[in-house]
């Protein structure tokens, strides 16, 4: 857990001058603490070997600052975050025009002061293209230094209701002009390379995967709880994840396997809440937790057969690799980059949208579960989406920009 320090940034005693500056466009606040979770990680493990300086520049969402406030905090030991918080106008038109320009304003202003007393960086590190990108690509146009866009955004993908070429001008303009100055392209997935590639200009790519803490996220032989064959599905429950659809298969599903439930972890609206009361499903069928702690996530996991996902789009959700970090097989939807983490032999992918595809899935991975080899799907994951392993890649860029 990150550890608040010093009051401003004049009395930051951090040691390290060969330091990257990180702008990033999501990241964990005291309001939001699982917006950008999956980036504070990345950075995490590019930490362990170059020393990382975050600045995060982010409206309120609480309405009850009136005031700009600066926090710091060092979640480890070569990682320093500086989250500057701006008041939200009550005005929405207001609040639009005010958000941007002083998100600018303050980008420079914080810069500068981190600059000023911890020295000039040597290369910038951007995630998400907008504001992350937008960000680095002004910082690096003052400062003339390089800077790397680390992506995991979905707007690349058509049925993204956000899909890129359905934005404005100005939007486009900028996500292009950010890619035309970066000097290197890091997302998640070949496939978001790929969907990136048929709508920008190309530049050198190297795929970085999602990161696991995997001393939270580790195999632990699991047995039947009770005698049930406990599914898991994790998310935000939104139109992304398809959360309809996944009852009606698993209503499906249960009715010849009384012996199964379904655990749904996460915010579920009220719409849902009403649907799932709606389907008649058996008592103790299904589960709704509400939303839990990261470590909670783990211990969920552990506790489960199997993961499901029935998502209309996706890049790669960090829970399936923190399901296969937990030694779970996965039932998930092919769409995205999840057809590179997800096999025949850690689970099974099908297509979006088809209910009785879904419902055939969850039969065979609940009759075939035995099969599964989990202490490896454990391992090969855990060697794959480690910090050691995700931080090395990173540095590996960062040598080459700087060769």
């Amino acid at each position: 857990m990150a550890e608040k320090f010093y009051a401003t940034i004049d009395d930051i005693a951090f040691p390290h001058k060969d330091y990257v500056l990180v702008i990033p466009g999501w990241y964990p606040t005291s309001f939001d603490p699982f917006t950008g979770d999956f980036v504070q990680r990345q950075v995490i493990a590019a930490g362990l070997y170059t020393p990382q300086v975050v600045l995060y520049i982010v409206k309120d969402q609480t309405r009850k600052l009136s005031t700009t406030t600066c926090t710091i905090n060092k979640p480890s030991e070569n990682v320093l975050e500086v989250r500057v918080t701006y008041p939200q106008r009550k005005n929405k038109y207001v609040d639009l025009i005010y958000s941007n320009s002083n998100f600018l304003t303050l980008l420079f202003k914080y810069s500068q002061l981190i600059k000023n007393k911890l020295g000039m960086p040597i290369l910038l590190h951007a995630y998400v293209v907008v504001r992350g990108g937008l960000g680095a690509w002004l910082l690096s146009k003052r400062w003339k230094l390089p800077f790397v866009l680390s992506e995991h955004w979905t707007i690349y993908y058509p049925h993204d209701p956000g899909f890129l070429r359905r934005r404005n001008f100005l939007f486009r303009w900028i996500v292009e002009n950010v890619f035309k100055n970066a000097s290197c392209f890091l997302p998640v997935t070949n496939n978001l390379s790929a969907q990136a590639d048929k709508l920008l200009p190309s530049i050198p790519t190297t795929v970085v995967p999602n990161v696991v803490n995997t001393s939270i996220f580790y195999y632990q032989p699991t047995t039947l709880t009770n005698g049930t064959f406990r599914f898991i599905h994790i998310s935000t429950m939104n139109y992304q994840k398809n959360i309809e659809g996944l009852l009606r298969s698993f209503k499906l599903f249960n009715k010849k396997h009384s012996d199964t439930c379904l655990y749904l972890v996460g915010p579920a609206s009220n719409e849902v809440l009403v649907f799932a009361n709606g389907l008649g499903l058996r008592e103790n069928a299904i589960h709704f937790t509400g939303s839990i702690s990261y470590e909670e996530v783990a211990t969920w996991l552990k506790r489960s057969h199997a993961l499901v996902l029935f998502s209309r789009f996706e890049n790669l959700p960090c829970v399936i690799l923190e399901a296969l970090c937990c030694g779970v097989p996965v039932v998930s939807t092919n769409v995205g980059g999840i057809a590179e983490v997800v096999n025949e032999t850690n689970g099974i992918l099908i297509n979006s949208e088809d209910e009785e595809q879904l419902c055939e899935a969850l039969n065979k991975i609940y009759s075939n579960y035995i099969s599964y080899n989990k202490r490896k799907i454990a391992k090969d994951a855990s060697e794959s989406f480690g910090y050691e392993t995700v931080g090395q890649q990173v540095r590996n860029i960062y040598e080459e920009l700087r060769s």
